[in-house]
């Protein structure tokens, strides 16, 4: 297993150090990379319901989901609860140090047995008082010679697969799904992996609401808007191309340059060069880390101290709503100065998020549910959003055995 590791380590860094080799190249040439061509996608992908259906039931309930930082629920009994297309989801750190995705559901009569987030021993359901483990095993049946003789063990809270890699939590939310979550990342935890997030902290978290998922998550996929939609948040003058990089469906969106005069201990142009070894490899980590379906990773520093802003857009009820939940990391305990910095600039994303990118979102939303905007286009400096939206289309077109082998393409 050691050798494992290791070999797969240097494979990442092999990656990471040509993509790296990749962008340091067309900087000195002057040249940047275009897809083919434009690519057209019918607007009803955002608003019918028979295909947020196929979304939900195919994507959603199939592939690995980040559902949480490993530092969100770093000791025993630490837990957090979310709701992901529908499935209400319980994740939780054992007294063992396994994390669990459990459905939030009493196997008595589906009342949530945890609600928030917060530290237990054991769960108890506040509808009838049953009493379930960490690991989601029914403990105990309240009045149980009033209630009747039950298989306990048949009982139990439904579990599902779920693996912790590169610091997140992952699962795949169909408790009878054969694959192991583990075998379908395709690489991409690996990459991640020196991030070392496992041991960062939690700052802050909060929710938005939002339009359709995609529409809501369409704006992580390229910086073509950043100049005009953010002109007041980031400026005028900020580049509105990017380079994409691919690991079978996932992605990572890297800016040709910083604002002159700017650099950060991640800038790889600044550095002009390859990490040698005993160097940080932060800038082999540079950009926006897009975990496929509607995971992103937003890396920066404040303070000194290295930060991640985590974003998880998830389906709502309807096809017309969505939910993002900004998850904000450091690398370490940050201090009074520090944390406040990172609090001002959690309410800054949020701010840049929820009253720039969303409601912008919510509008073409209207706009396509009319009827009369047929298309939308996605251009040849979008290659972010072509190589999303077609990895869309092959996951719902693939039979579930086909999926492991599909997901783990390079």
């Amino acid at each position: 297993m050691q050798l494992m590791e290791i070999q797969q380590g240097a494979a990442a860094r092999a990656t990471l150090e040509q993509q790296a080799c990749t962008l340091l190249r067309h900087t000195a040439e002057g040249t940047f990379p275009l897809a083919p061509e434009v690519m057209a996608l019918p607007s009803d992908h955002y608003t019918s319901p028979d295909r947020f259906e196929a979304e939900k039931r195919c994507i959603f309930r199939r592939v690995p989901l980040v559902l949480a930082a490993s530092c969100e629920i770093p000791t025993a009994g630490d837990y957090k609860t979310l709701e992901v297309a529908g499935v209400p989801v319980l994740v939780v750190r054992d007294r063992y140090g396994t994390a669990h995705a459990l459905l939030n559901a009493c196997t008595h009569r589906g009342a949530a047995v945890a609600s928030g987030c917060g530290t237990a021993a054991r769960f108890t359901c506040p509808y009838h008082g049953w009493t379930f483990a960490q690991d989601g095993a029914l403990i105990g049946v309240a009045s149980s010679a009033d209630f009747g003789a039950v298989d306990k063990a048949m009982l139990a809270m439904k579990r599902f697969p779920v693996t912790e890699r590169a610091g997140l939590v992952w699962a795949i939310l169909d408790p009878a799904s054969p694959h192991d979550p583990a075998a379908m990342l395709g690489g991409v935890d690996e990459l991640i992996a020196p991030f070392g997030l496992e041991s960062w902290t939690m700052v802050e978290s909060r929710q938005l609401g939002g339009p359709n998922w995609k529409l809501a998550f369409d704006a992580h996929l390229e910086f073509y808007h950043v100049p005009m939609l953010h002109r007041d948040t980031f400026g005028p003058d900020r580049s509105n191309r990017a380079f994409y990089f691919a690991q079978g469906p996932h992605q990572r969106v890297i800016a040709p340059q910083g604002r002159p005069g700017e650099s950060a201990p991640d800038d790889l142009y600044a550095l002009g060069r390859l990490p040698v070894d005993g160097e940080p490899v932060d800038p082999l980590l540079m950009g926006e880390w897009i975990l496929f379906p509607g995971t992103s990773i937003n890396t920066f520093y404040l303070a000194g101290i290295r930060c991640v802003l985590v974003s998880n857009v998830a389906p709502g009820a309807d096809v017309g709503t969505s939910t993002t939940t900004q998850t904000f990391l450091a690398e370490t305990l940050p201090h009074d100065a520090a944390r406040a910095a990172m609090g001002e600039m959690c309410a800054f994303l949020a701010h840049v998020v929820g009253d720039e990118d969303l409601p912008t979102s919510a509008y073409q939303q209207k706009a396509m549910a009319t009827g009369l905007l047929s298309e939308v286009r996605f251009g040849r400096n979008e290659g972010g959003l072509q190589h999303f939206h077609t990895w869309l289309d092959r996951i719902i077109a693939t039979e579930d055995h086909a999926l492991p082998e599909l997901l783990c393409q390079p």
